[in-house]
């Protein structure tokens, strides 16, 4: 409330609506002398992602590391691994921010490099590995 929070007779209340971040629309009530006003506000009408960092590097041992998603709140993504050799081993699926977690197994092919990726919220993660 901004303004009208008391009085006698007729009236106006003033109030404020913060900005909805979120996807998902959301419903508040203000409640007058006995009577309530409804306030309806939709979500954000876009999703938009991001990932950081948005590639990675490992030598032939191989590790474990994570990935940061930043994204609305209620805008869902998922990540998957388009490589054999690349294991996402939590955050598979989310909504908002979150992180997703991979192991890169260890490399004991032929005596060259090897490059895959994982999809992550849309966006392509690249992930070279040395030898």
């Amino acid at each position: 409330m901004t303004s009208g929070v008391s009085g006698t007779g007729n009236g106006t209340v003033g109030y404020l609506v913060d900005g909805n971040t979120s996807s998902s629309s959301r419903t508040g009530t203000i409640a007058i002398q006995g009577q309530t006003f409804t306030v309806n506000q939709s979500g954000a009408s876009t999703c938009t992602f991001s990932i950081s960092p948005v590639r990675a590097t490992f030598t032939s041992g191989g590790g474990n590391e994570t990935v940061a998603v930043t994204a609305p709140s209620g805008c869902a993504w998922t990540a998957v691994s388009n490589a054999t050799w690349i294991t996402i081993t939590q955050g598979a699926s989310g909504a908002g921010n979150g992180t997703v977690s991979y192991t890169v197994a260890p490399y004991t092919g032929r005596p060259k490099n090897r490059n895959g990726s994982m999809t992550i919220a849309g966006l392509n993660f690249a992930v070279k590995q040395t030898k």
